[in-house]
């Protein structure tokens, strides 16, 4: 063999070297984003499960089981939350706020790590959904915050959820 032959052979490892190195970097980008695909895509399933959950039950705690005629007999807005400190006897929509004593709910998969859920509920006026209510009112918004350990991203979703009483 030559010595424009060995050139030739060894210019062509060198770049084959650099086709194998660029896709086995594509393939692990591909891996990161797939998993980071996912992570996001549970963390909304979780968010959506929480408001959902929340939404099945009655308003308010004295709504449950009689009708109220005034927002003042409403639960107060400083008082939103389980009733009884238990997270397990959820009967109501602003037993949600702050789901448990330490703030959040923690959610163990072996697959993608552990998901914090962190909720809020407090009144909110009909003209104004996005701010807070000071007083009873006629409508709650439940904000449900979802993080993972393995990824840097928050989802937030939000749901307003009004008394009606025919």
């Amino acid at each position: 063999m030559g010595t424009g032959q060995m050139l030739i052979t060894i210019g062509a490892i060198a770049i084959l070297g650099g086709v194998i190195l660029s896709v086995n970097r594509n393939i692990d980008n591909t891996g990161t984003i797939l998993l980071h695909s996912n992570i996001g895509i549970e963390e909304v399933s979780l968010a959506s499960s929480v408001m959902e959950e929340a939404q099945g039950l009655a308003f308010d705690e004295i709504t449950d089981t009689s009708l109220v005629s005034s927002p003042s007999e409403l639960t107060p807005a400083n008082a939103l939350g389980q009733e009884n400190g238990d997270s397990t006897d959820l009967n109501d929509f602003d037993d949600f706020n702050g789901l448990n004593n330490n703030g959040h709910l923690e959610i163990d998969t072996l697959a993608t790590g552990i998901y914090y859920v962190y909720t809020r509920v407090c009144y909110v006026n009909q003209n104004d959904p996005m701010g807070n209510a000071n007083t009873q009112t006629w409508n709650k918004r439940l904000d449900v915050w979802v993080w993972n350990t393995s990824s840097t991203d928050t989802v937030k979703m939000q749901s307003v959820f009004s008394y009606w009483a025919f």
